[in-house]
C-alpha cells in the first residue's frame, strides 16, 4: 500500500496539463513562435532598420522590391548627368569605380561652386567635391554613390516599405493587445458580477449591454475622435470599449453554470464573501473559455483598427499600421502591387497564427480531453 502510493505519478493541475497538451499541438506552438517573432520584429525592427519609417527618398518613389542596391549600376551615370544638367553645366564623361563616381564638367561661363548643392540634396549621392581648373570653366566633380537597399520596395512617397511594415506590425499588435486587455478586464468583471448576483441586477446589467450593442461602432468611434482628438490611445479605448460586450456575455454564461456547483455552495456555506467567491472560485474556473476567446478577440481588434485606418479614422501619417498600409496599397495596386502584397501577407500571417493558437488553447483547456 505504501509502495503503491510512493510510486504513483505526481498529480498535475489543470494548467500544467493544458500546457503539456498545448506543447503537443504543433500548429499552436508554431503559431506562438511566429507571433513572438513578429512581436519582436515590431518592437526592435524599426530601431535597427537603416531607413526610418518616415524618411522620404525623392529619387526612389515606388521602386520595386530588389536584393540589389539602389541606384543600380546602369542608373548611376544617367543620374549624375541629370543633376549636372540641372546645374546648367555640361558633363564631359563619367567614371564609376566602386562607391566613387568622377565626372569631368565644363561650361561656357565660370562654374559656380554651389552646383554641389544639387548632389547634397540627392538621395543617391553624398560628399560632393568640385575641383576647378585655373580658367574656372572646367573641372572635376567627385561624389560618393550612396547605395540603399529596399528589400520590399518603396511606397508612393519614397518611404521604405520594410520599415513601414515593421512599425505597422508594432502598432497593430499593440492596439490589438491593449484593446483586448481592456475588454478582458471590463468583460470578466462585468459578466461575473452580473451572473453571480442574478435576478433583477442581472436583468438590468444585461439590458445595458443590449443597449450598448445597438450603438453603431463607427458612430461611437467618430464621437470619441471628435471630443478627444485623434490619437492611438483613443483608438484602443474605442475598440476596447465595444469589444468587452461579447466577453461579458461569455463570462456571465460561465458564471451562471459555476455558481450552482458544489464547491461554490460549500464556500457560501462556510461564510465566504461574494467578492471572495468571485475572485477565488468563479473567475479562475471561467478563465479557460475566456483565454480562448481572447485569442479570437485580438485579431478582431486588429481588423477593427484596420477598418478604421482604411476609412481614414485610425492611425495617421507619418505613423502607420497594417490597415493603413493595406489602404494605401489598394489605391496603388495596379502600378505597384508590392505596396499591397507585403502588408496584406503580414496581416494574414498574424490572423492565421492567432486563430491556430486559439484552436490549440481551446483543445488544451477542454476538461473533457484530460
Amino acid at each position: 500500500m505504501t509502495d503503491a502510493t510512493t510510486n504513483a505519478a505526481p498529480s498535475r493541475s489543470l494548467w500544467q496539463d493544458a500546457w503539456r497538451r498545448l506543447r503537443a499541438n504543433r500548429a499552436a506552438v508554431t503559431s506562438l513562435i511566429v507571433l513572438i517573432v513578429l512581436g519582436l520584429a515590431g518592437i526592435f525592427g524599426p530601431m535597427i532598420s537603416p531607413h526610418p519609417y518616415g524618411q522620404i527618398y525623392q529619387q526612389y518613389v515606388r521602386v520595386p522590391p530588389s536584393l540589389e542596391a539602389y541606384p543600380r549600376a546602369e542608373e548611376i551615370e544617367p543620374a549624375i548627368e541629370s543633376l549636372i544638367r540641372r546645374a546648367r553645366v555640361e558633363a564631359v564623361g563619367a567614371e564609376v569605380e566602386g562607391q566613387t563616381a568622377t565626372v569631368a564638367v565644363r561650361s561656357d561661363q565660370p562654374i559656380d561652386t554651389r552646383i554641389t548643392r544639387y548632389f547634397e540634396r540627392s538621395d543617391q549621392f553624398t560628399n560632393p567635391q568640385l575641383e576647378l581648373a585655373d580658367d574656372g570653366m572646367t573641372g572635376t566633380l567627385t561624389v560618393t554613390v550612396d547605395r540603399n537597399y529596399f528589400l520590399l520596395g518603396t511606397d508612393n512617397l519614397g518611404r521604405d516599405m520594410l520599415s513601414r511594415i515593421l512599425i505597422g506590425v508594432r502598432i497593430s499588435l499593440a492596439i490589438g493587445l491593449l484593446a483586448s486587455a481592456m475588454a478582458l478586464v471590463l468583460g470578466v468583471a462585468y459578466g461575473a458580477i452580473s451572473g453571480y448576483l442574478g435576478g433583477r441586477v442581472d436583468n438590468v446589467m444585461m439590458r445595458i449591454v443590449d443597449i450598448l450593442y445597438s450603438l453603431p461602432f463607427i458612430f461611437f468611434v467618430i464621437l470619441l475622435l471628435v471630443f478627444f482628438g485623434r490619437s492611438l490611445f483613443i483608438i484602443f479605448i474605442a475598440i476596447g470599449a465595444t469589444e468587452w460586450l461579447d466577453m461579458a456575455r461569455i463570462v456571465r454564461g460561465q458564471t451562471l453554470s459555476l455558481k450552482r456547483r458544489e464547491f461554490v455552495q460549500a464556500a457560501e456555506a462556510m461564510g465566504a464573501t461574494r467578492s471572495g467567491i468571485l475572485r477565488r472560485h468563479i473567475i479562475p474556473n471561467a478563465l479557460g473559455p475566456v483565454i480562448v476567446f481572447v485569442t479570437l478577440l485580438v485579431p478582431k481588434a486588429i481588423l477593427a483598427e484596420s477598418l478604421l485606418s482604411f476609412l481614414g479614422l485610425g492611425v495617421q501619417d507619418p505613423m502607420t499600421s497594417l490597415g493603413l498600409l493595406i489602404s494605401e496599397g489598394a489605391q496603388n495596386m495596379r502600378g505597384a502591387p508590392w505596396l499591397l502584397f507585403g502588408p496584406a501577407a503580414t496581416l494574414t500571417v498574424i490572423l492565421f497564427a492567432l486563430n491556430f493558437l486559439g484552436d490549440g488553447l481551446r483543445d488544451s483547456l477542454d476538461p473533457k480531453e484530460r
